[in-house]
């Protein structure tokens, strides 16, 4: 690219995404080492978000059971809006994107509320 700036120690234009640092002088073979020690740790999170879906599903199950017993609806918008407003401030607070959190949260809602309309019905 004519006139694009160029990395002092001769690497890519910094619009390239090249990252600088220390981990703009690793090796290719190093910096797929770093990658893979990255995916893993990423892994490791995907295995606890699963343990934890699974912690909520049980819970769930107990609220049906709950609903159930007393006649009850599946849907309570208000316990909804409360959780992703919740959820929202906690992600701010601990520096993520409140967004992504309540998004993430709206799909975990949605999927069990699914759960519970199959086992309750729509009540």
């Amino acid at each position: 690219m004519p006139g694009a700036a160029v990395d002092p120690d001769g690497g890519a234009p910094p619009e390239a995404g090249v990252p600088r640092g220390r981990m703009a002088n690793v090796t290719k073979e190093t910096g797929n080492e770093v990658l893979a020690g990255i995916r893993e740790r990423l892994d490791d999170v995907d295995r606890r978000l699963v343990q934890l879906l699974t912690e909520r599903g049980a819970l769930v199950h107990e609220v049906i059971a709950f609903k159930r017993a007393r006649g009850m609806g599946v849907v309570d918008r208000k316990r909804e809006d409360e959780m992703l407003l919740r959820i929202g401030a906690m992600a701010s607070d601990a520096g993520l994107d409140p967004r992504i959190a309540q998004q993430v949260l709206r799909a975990v809602i949605d999927a069990f509320t699914l759960m519970e309309v199959e086992e309750l019905g729509d009540e």
